[in-house]
């Protein structure tokens, strides 16, 4: 007889059994042991197929972080239901667009996006059934569910193979792309991450990442696995998770490079003791090396940087905390701009644009390979077969790797500036102008250029209270790039804006300056 597989549904119910009475879930005045949240999630999970939703069926949830939306995404991995996040910040046409190309057949909603749901589903006419978190008036209540439903293990056989989520990817050229996750591959990358990743154990975790991100699900599991008590934030802000690892002891965190930035660049940093973290874990994006050397000066805990994304099931680089020590101690920084060396359980390739492999050093599309790796986007072959071609996933990043096989990313494909026949990399040029002093923030795009096509321009957040003109950031990019990457012009903005799962909106930066031409990247 063959050993069942332990699936995300069962890491609650494991849990739930060996230390029932431990404190599982904290969100504002809620605390939950993790008993009290298995028999909640059974609830959930319990009404929702009293509705009459079988297993396979899509649910979509639009909600801000609380200890109710992590409910639902345990109760749908329970019963076999298929979740579909939605992003905070999308529009009621891309809700809509979701809602339909994933045949939803439920939607699970927040006040705080009621309205928006509410029009969206004006035009997805499949959705059957609407379920608040809060605010119930009007609608089906999340706690009336509960109520009547039973604290028993819902009577559904969940497989390795099947569906577990549809992972809507930003859609910064289109609408956006399910990418298809199943259980198993949902469990591959939780225990890749674990194979590399020291995660302490039984200790307070902080969630501050959006949970419709893979990033904040992944975190989720991991919470659950090693037996951290969950403290949950609705919404990232500096001063309350400074205020949640004072309060309660927080051992690790996971972040992504814009948070690590405004925490650094807060003033209230220094009125908190912080001393209990041990770890924080970021990626998502490139971090400036300069902004990461503050942040490791500022908390004194150790470091790790994963890369990876949606279609990867979750990371398949890493620098290590060793690697940010000996980076630091060595005296080679160069090491911090680095996405890390490949995870043990994942292979690379870096090729041009024919697919043929480039020498070491060289630049060239980064591919990967791994068994968390998604099978495809859901109802889009044709995109499926553009990102994935022989078993490799073509991620749209430009990268080199260096002789001691750590990998750095230039920028993603679409990102590049062309100016005057050459490739430009944002990222380099963003790393040039964050060692400024006075430089909190920095995107870098590329905006037309009647001579050259397209010209690099920098928009900058600065420091608070700090102060530099546009000639004064030109020259200072003189000393660190060629001529043809320092920027032409710089605008300055109050704040960079940021989307809803923590990294800068390059979209929205990009987009007034290029509305009434199309750009060709």
């Amino acid at each position: 007889m063959t050993a069942p597989i332990l699936l995300p549904g069962d890491l609650l119910r494991s849990i739930a059994k060996r230390s029932p009475n431990t404190t599982g879930v904290i969100f504002g005045d809620v605390s939950l042991t993790w008993l009290e949240l298995n028999q909640r999630v059974n609830r959930l999970a319990n009404a929702l197929l009293g509705l009459g939703l079988v297993k396979g069926d899509k649910v979509a949830v639009l909600a801000l972080n609380s200890h109710r939306t992590l409910e639902t995404y345990l109760a749908l991995a329970k019963s076999g239901l298929v979740a579909v996040p939605v992003n905070w910040q999308s529009t009621a046409p891309e809700t809509a667009f979701i809602l339909n190309d994933s045949a939803s057949k439920a939607l699970i909603v927040d006040s705080q996006h009621q309205a928006a749901a509410t029009a969206a589903l004006k035009d997805a006419p499949a959705v059957r059934h609407v379920v608040m978190l809060d605010g119930e008036a009007g609608a089906m209540g999340y706690e009336m569910l509960l109520a009547g439903a039973s604290v028993e293990e819902p009577p559904v056989e969940v497989l390795a193979d099947d569906l577990r989520a549809l992972g809507y990817t930003s859609g910064t050229t289109g609408f956006p792309k399910g990418c298809i996750s199943t259980h198993g591959q949902s469990m591959a990358a939780l225990i890749n991450f674990l194979v590399e990743i020291p995660t302490p154990r039984e200790q307070a975790t902080l969630l501050t990442v959006p949970f419709f991100t893979g990033y904040g699900n992944c975190q989720i599991h991991l919470a659950l696995y090693t037996c951290s008590t969950i403290v949950i934030q609705a919404q990232f802000q500096p001063a309350q998770v400074f205020d949640a690892i004072q309060r309660y002891r927080i051992r690790h965190l996971f972040v992504v490079p814009t948070m690590i930035a405004r925490m650094v660049n807060a003033p209230e940093l220094r009125d908190y003791d912080l001393g209990s973290l041990q770890l924080m874990v970021y990626g998502g994006s490139v971090i400036a090396p300069e902004v990461l050397k503050t942040a490791m000066q500022s908390f004194g805990c150790g470091f790790c940087q994963v890369y990876g994304m949606s279609e990867a099931g979750g990371f398949v680089f890493l620098l290590t905390p060793e690697d940010h020590r000996h980076a630091i101690e060595s005296g080679d920084e160069r090491r911090l701009a680095s996405c890390g060396r490949i995870s043990q359980y994942a292979m690379l390739r870096l090729v041009d644009d024919d697919g043929v492999d480039v020498a070491q050093g060289e630049m060239g599309e980064l591919l990967v390979a791994c068994g968390s790796m998604t099978t495809g986007y859901w109802n889009n072959p044709e995109l499926t077969a553009e990102a994935i071609r022989d078993g490799w996933l073509y991620t749209g990043d430009i990268a080199y790797q260096d002789n001691q096989g750590y990998v750095f990313i230039a920028d993603r494909k679409k990102d590049m500036i062309v100016s005057g026949g050459l490739n430009i990399y944002p990222a380099e040029v963003e790393a040039a102008i964050a060692k400024h002093p006075a430089v909190a923030q920095v995107a870098v795009i590329g905006v037309p250029d009647a001579q050259w096509g397209e010209s690099v321009k920098a928009v900058i957040e600065l420091k608070q209270g700090a102060s530099v003109t546009e000639d004064e950031i030109i020259d200072f990019c003189r000393l660190h790039l060629a001529s043809q990457k320092k920027p032409k012009s710089v605008d300055f903005v109050a704040a960079l804006p940021v989307s809803s799962s923590g990294k800068v909106s390059k979209k929205e930066i990009r987009d007034p300056y290029w509305q009434d031409q199309q750009r060709k990247v």
